[in-house]
């Protein structure tokens, strides 16, 4: 009986023990900005003993198989996803860290826009095209904050370029009263009539919650490619809240930090 008894204790004992392996954290991915112009650096921060960080370029969950973290990671492409994940021996997998990187497109000589609420002013005149942002923080100067019902935005090219699609970087917060537009317009100047005619549509707006904070780059994609100097955008806020939200009916906010052309 005691040897029963014994043996017990033993299997029980082994089962807590393959219980206690703990998740490792998620790595820390170092970068200025998400937007770049020819090239930039990525570093990733994880200091746990015994554990090391793969990464993956292609989208993928990063395994075993892919690539060990070493040293700065260097980024030239558009829209190269870097995800990280830590592994170590006695400890269960880290939950994947992720950034994507957006390149500067065509060269934009200046911008007209409307002017952003005083609480939210971005970092000046050149806000929206200093390959700074895309950070997750209401509080970050790289956004400007809007609060009213339509918001223009007019991007001089200096001369006519070739334009295919147009990118949008906002920060989306619902729980702090931050939500995408309903709606984006997007028009290209016409030499010929001397006005803009219209280039490319996006319907955002949805009733479901989306929970968290997190930044959200949407891409306009034209309906024909155009040659054209100037683009303007014409953004549509949310005007009431939906029912679900604490602040039901009330108007929402929109941060932008970045507008790119392709």
């Amino acid at each position: 009986m005691k040897m029963l008894f014994s043996f017990y204790l033993l299997i029980c004992s082994c089962s807590l023990f393959a219980q206690e392996k703990f998740q490792l954290a998620p790595p820390l991915l170092k970068y200025n900005s998400v937007f770049f112009s020819g090239k930039t650096a990525l570093e990733i921060k994880f200091a746990q003993k015994g554990a090391v960080v793969h990464y993956s370029l292609n989208n993928n969950e990063p395994t075993l198989q892919d690539p060990v973290y070493l040293g700065p990671i260097t980024i030239s492409k558009n829209f190269t996803t870097v995800k990280a994940k830590a592994f170590g021996e006695y400890f269960l997998p880290s939950p994947i860290a992720a950034v994507t990187f957006i390149k500067e497109g065509i060269k934009i000589k200046s911008v007209d826009y409307t002017k952003p609420d005083a609480k939210y002013p971005g970092s000046g005149v050149n806000t929206l095209i200093d390959n700074k942002g895309g950070i997750d923080q209401a509080g970050s100067n790289t956004w400007f904050g809007y609060h009213s019902d339509t918001v223009s935005i007019i991007l001089d090219l200096g001369k006519e370029q070739v334009v295919e699609d147009v990118l949008v970087n906002f920060l989306q917060s619902e729980g702090s009263w931050i939500f995408l537009p309903e709606q984006i317009l997007v028009y290209s100047f016409n030499k010929k009539t001397n006005g803009f005619s219209p280039f490319g549509k996006d319907v955002l707006f949805m009733e479901e919650q989306t929970p968290g904070t997190k930044c959200n780059y949407q891409i306009i994609h034209g309906r024909y490619k155009t040659k054209t100097s100037k683009i303007l955008i014409s953004f549509w806020p949310v005007k009431k809240i939906p029912d679900w939200h604490p602040a039901k009916g009330e108007h929402a906010w929109m941060f932008i930090d970045e507008i790119k052309i392709y």
